[in-house]
Formats: structure tokens, C-alpha cells, sequence
């Protein structure tokens, strides 16, 4: 009985839509096209943000950083970044979400020459993908030191009713950061447990 009982449940737990993150570690590149010189290798699945011909100011790398094997994203911000906030970062839209669900979103962050922390959120929108029905992210956060050892930085969002499209943002704000490094790495989208 145990073991029907076992096997009916595991049938539920795969019949039910799971988000999937694309490429979450990284690990998966190509060449950028249109800004090979400023850019070098990017992640496969992730449309990477800049202002409007101003790609150089900020600068993606997808390469294993010191004394690791595996591959992290890395966001540079350009030393001489002009006093505007922009908010840099790679993004997907995420398949596979159930609206009236909750999930945690996270990421692995070290950072070098970061005042302020990098971020991840999510994005509920609407069908016409121009309407935010919902949003969730880290709060600011100042930095004193470099972080060295992985981090792990994560936000839970519940996606309401009428969410189309779940999308997921990590990056770093400009502000604070004129010529600093985020690494990224083992971006996580994981269902869990509403609260009353």
C-alpha cells in the first residue's frame, strides 16, 4: 500500500508545472552578436540589458572566475559610468509557473568593488507584457567589503491571477558601483509554502 501510495504521488509531483530556468549556471555560451568588442562570450537563454548605444558602459563576461571550474556570469560596471541609475542585468521569462503559487528566486553573488549589493527579482506581467500585475526583489543593501565566499541572495514573490508572464531579472544597479564586478551563478526558481 506504501508503495502505490509512493508511486500515485510521484506521478502528481511530475504531472505539475515546475519553472524552469534556462541555462542557470551559466554554463551554456555564445558569441555576442553586435558588440563582440565589448562583450565576450554570453549565456545561452539570457537577453543581457544596456542603455541604448551606451552598451560600453557596462561590460558581461560569462567565464569561471578565480579558483573555480564552473562558469559564472560576471557584470562589470564601466569606471567612468555616468551619474545615472540603470539597473544592469540579465533576464528570461520563466516557463512553467502556476499563478496563485509562491516561489523563492535566488542567486549565488561575490562581488569586487561593489558598493552596493547586486539584485535578483521577479516580474509578473500581464498578457500584454507591458502591465506589471506583481513583483518581488531584494532590498538594497550597501556593502562595506568585497564578498569573497558565494552569497546567497533571494526574494519570494506569490504570482497573482492574470500573470501572463514570469519573468526573472539579477544584476547591479550603476549607483555605487562605477567600476565594480557582480558574479552570478546557480540562478533557483523553487515553489514553496504560502503563509497565512
Amino acid at each position: 500500500m506504501e508503495m502505490v501510495l509512493a508511486v500515485l504521488l510521484s506521478v502528481v509531483a511530475t504531472d505539475a508545472p515546475v519553472p524552469v530556468v534556462s541555462n542557470p549556471g551559466f554554463e551554456q555560451v555564445r558569441e555576442q552578436s553586435g558588440f563582440p568588442e565589448v562583450w565576450g562570450l554570453q549565456p545561452q537563454g539570457w537577453h543581457l540589458c544596456h542603455l541604448p548605444n551606451e552598451q560600453h558602459l557596462v561590460r558581461y563576461e560569462t567565464k569561471a572566475s578565480d579558483g573555480q571550474e564552473s562558469k559564472a556570469l560576471l557584470i562589470t560596471v564601466a569606471d567612468d559610468h555616468p551619474d545615472k541609475v540603470v539597473a544592469y542585468n540579465a533576464m528570461q521569462d520563466v516557463p512553467g509557473f502556476v499563478a496563485g503559487k509562491s516561489y523563492r528566486v535566488s542567486a549565488k553573488v561575490r562581488t569586487q568593488g561593489l558598493r552596493n549589493m547586486p539584485f535578483i527579482c521577479a516580474q509578473c506581467l500581464d498578457s500584454t507584457k507591458a502591465k506589471f500585475v506583481g513583483f518581488a526583489g531584494t532590498p538594497k543593501r550597501a556593502l562595506q567589503a568585497d564578498i569573497q565566499e558565494w552569497e546567497r541572495i533571494e526574494t519570494t514573490i506569490l504570482v497573482p491571477e492574470g500573470t501572463a508572464t514570469f519573468r526573472l531579472r539579477v544584476g547591479v544597479a550603476s549607483e555605487g558601483n562605477a567600476g565594480g564586478t557582480a558574479m552570478i551563478d546557480d540562478i533557483e526558481v523553487i515553489e514553496v509554502a504560502q503563509t497565512q
